[in-house]
């Protein structure tokens, strides 16, 4: 090795070191107040001239805000999942060529639709007029638009879809 690149290398490894020094030096940081959660609304005790009952506040207390994890409920049939699967299924009669585009960004725009072709999430070209495919889909979108353009100047298809709550598979068909 020449004495340059290991010149180089001494520069690198340095300011990787320095860099890792400085991030660790940084810590959790915080604003300068404990870090002790704050505390938990807890039952209210009235007292009565025979015996002592104990009843909860109906209205929490806006000032115990979530502090941690631990804090964190989530319902049973909750899946944690961040994505779902679309099944698109394109089986048009004809088989004109045709190229298919799936979108989140777009507008209605009286007989027709204003779409960001740069917003889509799958592109692809249909095969004797079908397409079928498993697209992942981030949670948040729950509306998308399909599009299938034409080679021979037809106009475009379009299909508006929405996720739906009452199934376990989310399909988009277009005939």
């Amino acid at each position: 090795m020449n004495n340059q690149n290991e010149k180089s290398i001494n520069n690198h490894l340095g300011l990787l070191f320095i860099m890792t020094a400085l991030l660790s030096a940084c810590g959790g940081g915080g604003d300068g107040e404990s870090d002790t959660p704050a505390p938990i609304a807890t039952p209210t005790e009235t007292t009565t001239s025979t015996d002592t009952t104990t009843t909860e506040d109906p209205t929490p207390d806006p000032a115990a805000d979530s502090t941690s994890l631990d804090d964190l409920v989530v319902d049973a049939d909750n899946k944690l999942e961040s994505a779902y699967l679309l099944t698109i299924d394109v089986d048009r009669v004809s088989t004109e060529r045709g190229y298919f585009s799936l979108c989140d960004n777009y507008q209605a725009q009286g007989d027709g639709y204003s779409v960001n072709f740069d917003s889509c999430l799958f592109r692809g070209p249909l095969t004797d007029g079908q397409l079928n495919k498993e697209v992942k889909v981030a949670n948040h979108e729950s509306q998308l638009i399909a599009v299938i353009w034409f080679y021979e100047g037809q106009a475009p298809q379009f299909v508006e879809w929405q996720y739906s709550q009452d199934s376990d598979t989310q399909v988009l068909t277009m005939n």
